[in-house]
């Protein structure tokens, strides 16, 4: 197959370059603002320069591609312009968007010396043209018991003060923290409290892109603990929780996040960020094998929207690409996902209703299954009871036994080397696919579990088969969402 034959139709990918995680997701003045890590030029150097590609869109449809808008292209991120979001400040009618900027002074590894974090602040008015850089916070304002990796500030307004949370890892015992600071108007930030998990063991050496989900009047932290798959296996965990080596997911928060942080009293003077976290209550956002570096916002109709990115980069001894039979770019981002809270407190995903709307000619499933071509479709199954499987060619199989799911490649040219991901389920009711040239999204039992992968699989259609004891199914063949790019890099 050629270069353009895995790009995605239904899912936002780089016309060149690479991109990762979502960074400033937004929606100001009735315009989405989706950026992303964004390296222009793939294949090269991985730690080559890391800006924000910035996608645009009115309706989650057609987007437009406007480059790269933040870039490091000063002395205080001059080695990358890391991750981090958008803050509306509704005084200023503008936006505000926060981010690491990367600095390496060839000295030291990079992890205990020779790295600077500056938490730096571009103010806009329209999400377009942005204004100056300005640190408003560096390695002076963190404690000394944190590592260089401090990055991914989260901005928002409660109880009449700005919060910044920030991913750290510990230097000591390799430990992932997320940190607190306040601030009165957003640009002087006083360290404000931390925390990492209760267990005397890591929960993963890093917690990167931490974030605050409000539904239903309950608070949880998001976040994305690094160096997980391992760390498990050597707890002898056999939970399906964090199979990826980079994993994501949530805690559940009694109370407010800032009245958590705010119990650590000794801030910077402590000696390490406030155990308080129960790992135990950490639930996976996604259980496939391409899902990392979420981030949400809430739009201007109220919905709370996730957006992930996939294509992890490594395998589980963090050295195998995921995607590389593309040639000249390289990831992608999930469909918005809108997030809702469920009876039994769990966090249900759903594609946005904007994506319903693509839905065109529409077929019923029976015994035997249906082959799809083009492969851009939406699957619905329902009314489903018993075990069973679910088969995407000959290639991969969701699979119901027990209490079990399990999503397995069959092939590992197709799977690029990945093998199987647990979830657990009390019993499959429903299932919803969205089907692309190269990715597939499987929302399981109303979307309170998920499974995200990319697959490389050279046939031009792909055969979907249903074999449970009982199930309804329909499919909706699939216009696609669109990409212009005004800007190719």
């Amino acid at each position: 197959m050629s270069n353009e034959s895995w790009r995605p139709h239904l899912h936002v990918a780089p016309y060149s370059g690479s991109i990762s995680d979502p960074n400033g997701l937004t929606q100001f003045k009735g315009t989405y603002h989706f950026f992303c890590q964004n390296a222009p030029t793939y294949p090269g150097d991985v730690d080559s320069a890391h800006g924000w590609g910035h996608f645009a869109t009115r309706d989650l449809v057609h987007y437009v591609f406007l480059g790269c808008h933040v870039f490091p292209d000063s002395e205080a991120d001059k080695d990358g312009s890391y991750s981090g979001g958008a803050y509306i400040n509704e005084e200023t009618d503008e936006l505000w968007f926060y981010y690491t900027g990367n600095v390496r002074d060839g000295e030291g590894d990079g992890t205990y010396s020779g790295r600077l974090a500056n938490q730096t602040l571009m103010k806009s008015y329209n999400g377009i043209n942005l204004q100056g850089k300005q640190v408003v916070l560096d390695n002076s304002g963190y404690p000394a018991y944190c590592s260089c990796h401090v990055r991914d500030p989260k901005v928002w307004k409660q109880d009449g003060l700005l919060h910044m949370m920030l991913g750290a890892r510990t230097r000591d015992d390799k430990r992932g923290a997320v940190m607190l600071y306040d601030s009165p108007d957003g640009v002087t930030w006083e360290m404000a409290g931390s925390v990492t998990n209760l267990a005397e063991k890591p929960f993963g050496y890093m917690w990167e892109c931490p974030d605050r989900i409000v539904l239903g009047g309950r608070e949880f932290l998001s976040t994305c603990p690094q160096g997980m798959a391992t760390a498990l296996e050597s707890q002898g965990s056999t939970r399906p929780t964090c199979q990826n080596v980079h994993a994501a997911g949530y805690f559940p928060i009694e109370g407010s996040i800032v009245d958590l942080m705010h119990l650590d009293s000794e801030r910077m003077g402590a000696a390490g960020p406030r155990p308080a976290i129960d790992d135990a209550t950490f639930v996976d956002w996604d259980y496939g094998f391409d899902f990392y570096a979420c981030q949400s916002f809430v739009d201007e109709q109220g919905r709370t929207i996730l957006i992930g990115w996939m294509s992890l980069p490594h395998d589980e001894n963090d050295v195998r690409p995921y995607d590389n039979p593309t040639a000249t770019w390289r990831g992608c981002l999930t469909v918005p996902r809108v997030l809702t809270l469920n009876d039994a407190g769990r966090i249900c995903q759903a594609p946005a209703a904007e994506i319903d709307a693509l839905r065109r000619d529409r077929v019923d499933v029976g015994p035997g299954g249906i082959t799809v071509e083009p492969k851009l479709a939406d699957l619905v199954l329902t009314g489903i009871e018993g075990d069973g499987v679910l088969r995407f060619g000959d290639f991969l199989e969701l699979r119901a036994e027990g209490g079990e799911l399990t999503l397995a490649f069959t092939d590992d040219a197709v799977g690029q080397g990945r093998k199987l991901r647990r979830a657990q389920v009390d019993a499959l009711r429903d299932i919803r696919v969205l089907v692309d040239t190269s990715v597939l999204e499987i929302f399981v039992n109303g979307g309170e579990v998920v499974f995200g992968t990319r697959y490389f699989d050279e046939a031009e259609e792909i055969h979907i088969e249903p074999d449970f004891p009982t199930w309804t199914g329909e499919l909706y063949f699939m216009d696609e969402v669109t990409v212009d790019y005004l800007v190719t890099r």
